[in-house]
Order: structure tokens, then C-alpha cells, then sequence
């Protein structure tokens, strides 16, 4: 089994431009996700897939790979998709797709995916769900919420909250929504064949890539963990990150 870690990394993100490039106590958010998604013991080559130069020096700068992709790709995976077609890797089984903007993703986490993806020949991707999920992220439409079926493959990812609770009485010991993790393990004929699959309308209206795969019936393996993370999406978002880095243990 051989492993590509990707971060995709685009400057002009929708709600912050340019924090890939901003300082978490004197590290910027994408070195500090690739120095995270290095503790990693399962992935062979990491890697950036950057639109901007900017970037690409940054990324350099730390003695990392750094490609450059198109501007005008919508997604990471659309961008992982394009580096595979473009640049080769044509001898890795798994690619991981790390976001550029989670400077805490657990490399024990990572690794927990790629064998979760191995061990299942049905599923195509793997992702990662975080159990116990708090009343502000089921209403926070940046917490991206996924609901899991019994054997452990997922049923949908939204930004609303899920599922609606017709009856206000209803009791129940633990949420069944878990909070979505910035991280993804795909089989390398999945990313080949990408381009080929339909748009999905699911996709465009929640502008969630991962929608696109389930509409077009492929299987998402979910790993449930208690590990926490943080995306930085916010400017507020960077203030809490730097309040984590001083008691995270990664």
C-alpha cells in the first residue's frame, strides 16, 4: 500500500482570502496543517496543490512539494483530481486529501482513515466524524454535519441541522449527527475517474464536494472519533486557534 497526502491549498478562499497565509503564533495556517498531517506514519510523500504563488513560495519555503493547479477548479478534490492527471503518482493505491486550513488534524486520525479505507473494498472514500456534536455547531451552517447508517458508511452531509426532531420530547443518550472532519482518504481510480461523473445538483446547493461522490453511489466510510479540530473559516476562527496551540497535544 502506497500513500499521497495532498493539502489543496487556494488563496481566495469565499470568507477569508488569504488565511492559508495567515500566522498562528508565528506559523502560518498551511505550514502548520502540513506540519500536523506529517505525523502521519502511514503517508509515503506529502504534497501542496496550490492556485497561487504566493502559496507555492510559502509552502517552498518550509521544504515542502508544492504544485500549481488552476485557478478555476471548485474543490479540493477537484484539484487533487487535476494534480493526478497532470503531474502523475501513477504508482500510489490511496490519496489523502488534508484541507489547507486545519492547522490540528491528528496524523493518528489520518492514519485511522487510510486503513479504515483499506480494510473496505465496497467503499471508495473514506472521511473522518467527530461524535458529540454541541447545540452551537448543529446550528453553525460552517460546521459541516454528516449522519452514519449502522454499518458505518455515510448517509448525508449538510451544513443545516440534522435531523429534524418532529417530536420536542424525543429523548435520546448521544446526537446521531457527528461533526465532519477536513480530511479524506480516496482510492486512486476514484480521483481518475472524476471528471467522468455527473454534476451533482446536491453539491452545488450545500457546496459540499463530498455530495457529488454519494450522489453518484459511491460508498463514504466514516471513522467515528472524540478528537477535536478546528477549520479556520473565520478571522475568529484564527484568534481561537491560537488560544488551542497553547494546550492541544497533537
Amino acid at each position: 500500500m502506497k500513500v499521497l497526502g495532498v493539502i489543496p491549498a487556494r488563496f481566495a478562499s469565499t470568507r477569508f482570502p488569504g488565511k492559508l497565509l495567515k500566522e498562528i503564533k508565528g506559523k502560518t495556517v498551511i505550514r502548520r496543517t502540513f506540519e500536523s498531517a506529517s505525523r502521519s506514519s502511514l503517508i509515503d510523500r506529502l504534497v501542496v496543490a496550490t492556485d497561487d504563488r504566493r502559496i507555492l513560495k510559502e509552502v517552498e519555503s518550509f521544504g515542502c512539494e508544492a504544485f500549481l493547479t488552476p485557478g478555476e477548479l471548485n474543490s479540493g478534490t477537484e484539484r487533487i483530481a487535476y494534480l493526478l492527471k497532470e503531474y502523475g503518482f501513477k504508482d500510489f493505491d490511496f490519496v489523502v486529501n488534508i484541507q489547507g486550513d486545519e492547522p490540528f488534524i491528528s496524523g493518528e486520525l489520518i492514519d485511522d482513515c487510510i486503513r479504515a479505507l483499506s480494510e473496505d473494498p465496497s467503499a471508495a472514500i473514506s472521511t473522518a466524524g467527530r461524535i458529540g456534536i454541541k447545540h452551537t455547531e448543529l446550528k453553525n451552517p460552517n460546521v459541516v454535519k454528516v449522519l452514519v447508517d449502522k454499518c458505518g458508511y455515510a448517509i448525508y452531509f449538510t451544513r443545516q441541522d440534522i435531523p429534524f426532531i418532529r417530536d420536542k420530547d424525543f429523548c435520546f443518550d448521544v446526537h446521531p449527527a457527528l461533526v465532519h472532519l477536513g480530511l479524506y482518504v480516496y482510492r486512486r481510480e476514484f480521483l481518475e475517474n472524476y471528471d467522468n461523473m455527473e454534476d451533482s445538483i446536491l453539491e452545488k446547493m450545500e457546496k459540499l464536494e463530498q455530495l457529488r461522490a454519494l450522489e453518484n453511489c459511491y460508498r463514504i466510510k466514516v471513522v467515528k472519533t472524540d478528537k477535536d479540530s478546528l477549520g479556520i473559516d473565520t478571522v475568529e476562527d484564527l484568534l481561537l486557534a491560537e488560544k488551542m496551540l497553547e494546550s492541544y497535544e497533537f
